[in-house]
This record gives C-alpha cells, structure tokens and sequence, in this order.
C-alpha cells in the first residue's frame, strides 16, 4: 500500500486561491489543529476575542476556538451552556437517543479544561461539544443503530474518528438518531424549524440537535445524501468529504463503496476544521485515502477577506440541466441570487451541461440502487436469515433485493457506474467547483411527502456518492411560502475538497444565512 503522505498543496494558475497565506497566518495558529498528540502550549490570557453577547450554545467552532485557546472560554461552561440547551428543547425535538450522563459529559469538560491549565491546547476542537450519529461505536456506551439487532450492544473499542475526535479534545454528548442501520425506518427527531416536519434522513439527530442548538457538531454518514439532505432541510451545513477522506473503520456500514463519514455544522469553515481533525490515512480501513493530515481550514483562512473566490472557476449548471430539475421555485430563485453573490466575491462564472444521465438512463438509480441492495445484503444476509423479527419490514425490504438478485447484476451495476464517473466527472475539465440548487426543499412533511409546485428530476445528492467526489450543502435563505431554510450544494472533483469547501466559505463570507436559528421556544 502506498504509504501516506501530506495532502497536495493546489497547483499554481486558476487554483492559487491560497495567496495572502502570510496575511492569516494569526488566524490560522489559532484554529489549525497540531498534530495529533502533540498538544501546543497555552500561553496566560492576554487581550484577545472577547465573550458574545449571545448564548453560548449558538456559537460556532471557529468563533469559540480562540475563545477557548485565550482561556476567555472554558470547556466546562461550554458544555453546562449545551446541558441546559438541551434540557430545554430536546424533548421536543428528540434529536438524542442514548446522551450521555451529565457527570460524564463534565468529566470529559473537566479533563479537557485541567490539559488547558497545565498549558497543553489540542486544537480548534478542544472544548467543543460534538453528537454521534448511533452507528458509530463508542467504547463503554451502547450502540443500536435505531436497530433491534444491536439493542443494548456495547462496542469494545471506539470508531476511529470517535478516537480522533476525542484526541482533538471534544467534549462527547451522546448518540443521536439514525434511520434503522442509516436506511428504512426514520428516527423521532423533528425538524427544529417546524416541530411538523422530519429533518430527513439518515444523518436525522445530528442535524435536528444542531439546528437546535444542542451542540457544535453532528457527526453523520452519507450513503446517497444523508449528510446534505438533512443538512439542506435545516438550515445547515453539510459536508461528506471526497471517499476515503475519513476513516469507515468502526462505523456500522450500509453500503461500504458509497459511505462516507462527515461532519454537519453552521458553516463551511467549521466543517473544515473538523475534517482537518478526523481525516488522514487509516491503516484499519484499507479503502482510506494516503494522505496523512488535511489542512483544510487553513486554506480556507488564507483567502483573502475581499475577492476570496478569484481565480476559482465555478459551474453553473445551464436552464434545462437535470441538477436544475428541483420541485421548488424559491430553491430556484435563491439559487440565482446565490450565483450573483458568488460572482461578486470573485469567482469566475460558466454555464456548463452536466452528463448526469447516460443515453438509455432515465436515473442513475438504476445501477445505484443495485449496488447499495448488494452492499448491504453482504453485511446482513445472515441476520436476514437467522433474526429476520429483529429488523423491520422496510429494512427487510432494502436486503432482500441484495440476496436474490444475481451477481452478475452487481458486477454489471459497477461497470456502468465506472463509465458513468468517467463521463460525469468531466465537467471539471471545465471548472473547478460545480453549484446547483438542492432537492426537496422546505422540509419534508412528518408522514411523507414535500412540498413541491412540479416533480424533481432525481436526486442531486446520490451522484456525488456514486462518484466519491466532495460536496458541501450550505443554506441560502428562507423560503417565502414555507418559512423553511433553502439551500444549494458545492461540489468539485475527488481530492479537491478544500475548493468545494472555498466556494462555501467564500458565499458565506457574504452572506448569514448559515447564521439564522430557529425559534425554538424555551419551556
């Protein structure tokens, strides 16, 4: 095996968006994480960011980072501060299904604020408070996976981003919930933004608590668009990373070529910085990517604060594109206005024509949903046939097709998803980062269903994990109608994560919409 290196800096020409690095070089001591194990020495408080007038549960990572790093902030009100958050408004929104006790969510804020006073700072994730999607395994604390199959299953040993994330000195709140085994059957939680409506799924507590303010990050997993879909529909940002960026060892699988692990949180930058501290070369999941570290938010930091987006090329799909096939009109109208902001903030704009269809495809689900019925068949055909009462009649439904089809379908569903990606991906022969509007906007209806005025032309989440390429779903406002959040994906070819990730940063540099909360009353 190849073995790992440091993450290629972009080339020179349309992709130097790291120029005026020297100009964020204080930013980005702050909030850069050192490498692992390697605390950085905390120096006493000096004059430095002062505490938000706003509570403390509404921050995001990258303004409590040097709060904490200062020692303005400590871990420890950190963590009372989303206590009592969640206290007030989870048994509403039910993003948790197993949180953690309140003495052992403390010990951790206490251990993380006793390694700041003996002057050791872990990174910009020291003190933050982070919910685990429930088919993560955590060591000592149960794992179900919203599943009868792993009811009161306790892992021996810790997911290796859980391992990751706790050496970047977090603070664990719990497990939050999951479709059953990240596909079927839906969790409880609701979508903060209306208590009516579900956050979509799988990712669905990590993106319901952190809409409502419940903690700085969800961790989730995306297998069609299960980070980016509930991050679209609450009002988040959503990143599943370029395949193999962050490590699959110890997460519960559903279907191993297209899952991916990432981060939800306010913004683009707060999703690089978590990248930044959970990706790297993996030697227990062999499918990992050879780079040994990611500076992902670093650059992001380096862009300058006007015209960040100069010299990035960036995608429009053209008027009748299939990714501008979505059911909603104010998804449409804000992603125009979204193109102009863009434009503003320097990017070159180009009007592209994606191959999302083959000729003689009507979808792209018609080898994608073969593949993810094989992949997970090969994981639970035994369950299916030794414990079938401990699954439910629509997970059932996802393994069956697996166990009977044939595997020359699987085999033939592989070759053309091979020659769809050489064909897809070759938009980025054109430009650097694609843009287009998200799907099933406004939120999905408790009991099914979306508000839409014409029918989507199919999901413009499940080709970005077909092709293992990193995309980004970040808000873009409000819709009028629905007063529900809006919003558009950025995407670029696999490897180019921190492009992606820019464009993001940059629109949100310039707007503050990532910003907005729900109004969730307090009992």
């Amino acid at each position: 095996m190849t073995p790992p290196v440091e993450a290629p800096a972009p080339s020179v020409s349309r992709r130097d968006f790291v120029k005026g690095a020297a100009a964020a070089a204080a930013a980005a001591s702050v909030l850069a994480a050192p490498v692992p194990g390697l605390g950085a020495a905390v120096k006493k408080p000096k004059p430095g960011p002062k505490l938000p007038d706003g509570p403390l549960h509404d921050l995001q990572i990258s303004e409590a980072a040097p709060l904490v790093a200062s020692g303005r902030l400590s871990p420890v009100d950190i963590a009372l501060a989303f206590l009592e958050r969640i206290e007030a408004v989870d048994p509403r929104v039910q993003a948790f299904v197993n949180r953690y006790p309140d003495a052992d969510i403390l010990a951790q804020a206490r251990a993380a604020e006793r390694l700041l006073r003996r002057g050791r700072h872990l990174g910009p994730l020291h003190g933050i408070t982070v919910a685990l999607k429930d088919i993560y395994l955590t060591q000592g604390y149960v794992t179900e996976g919203n599943s009868k199959l792993y009811t009161g299953y306790v892992p021996p040993f810790d997911a290796e981003s859980v391992a990751r994330l706790k050496a970047a000195g977090v603070t664990i709140m719990g497990k939050v919930g999951t479709s059953e085994l990240a596909t079927a059957t839906a969790s409880a939680a609701r979508n903060p933004w209306d208590l009516e409506r579900t956050p979509g799924g799988s990712s669905s507590g990590s993106a319901a608590g952190l809409a409502a303010s419940e903690f700085m990050v969800g961790m989730g997993t995306c297998t069609g668009g299960s980070i980016r879909g509930p991050a679209a529909n609450c009002g988040l940002s959503g990143f599943k990373p370029t395949y193999g960026t962050v490590s699959l060892h110890g997460i519960l699988p559903l279907a191993w070529s297209m899952d991916h692990p990432g981060p939800l949180c306010h913004s683009a930058l707060d999703c690089a910085l978590v990248v930044d501290a959970v990706g790297g070369a993996d030697p227990k999941d062999p499918l990992s990517r050879p780079v040994k570290r990611y500076s992902l938010a670093k650059r992001l930091l380096a862009a300058p604060s006007r015209k960040p987006l100069r010299g990035v090329v960036v995608g429009v799909p053209a008027a009748d594109d299939f990714l501008r096939g979505v059911p909603n009109d104010d998804e449409l109208a804000a992603f125009e206005e979204a193109v102009t902001v863009v434009k503003a903030q320097g990017a070159t704009v180009r009007t592209v024509t994606t191959e999302v269809l083959l000729p003689g495809l009507t979808s792209v689900s018609s080898f994608y949903d073969i593949i993810r019925s094989h992949e997970v068949a090969a994981y639970q055909h035994v369950n299916l046939v030794t414990q079938p009462q401990n699954m439910s009649q629509a997970y059932i439904d996802r393994v069956a097709p697996g166990v009977l089809m044939p595997g020359h379908a699987y085999s033939q569903a592989q070759r053309v998803r091979r020659l769809w990606i050489e064909r897809f991906l070759r938009v980025f022969q054109e430009v650097d980062v694609l843009i287009h509007p998200a799907d099933n906007i406004a939120g999905l209806i408790a009991g099914g269903g979306t508000p839409s005025a014409r029918r989507s032309s199919g999901s413009k989440t499940n080709i970005w994990n077909l092709s293992g390429a990193p995309a980004i779903a970040i808000p873009t406002g409000i819709s009028g109608a629905e007063g529900m959040p809006l919003s558009m994906q950025c995407a670029a070819a696999p490897g180019d994560d921190a492009l992606a990730l820019l464009v993001a940063h940059g629109f949100q540099m310039a707007t503050g919409f990532h910003t907005l909360r729900p109004a969730l009353e307090v009992r």
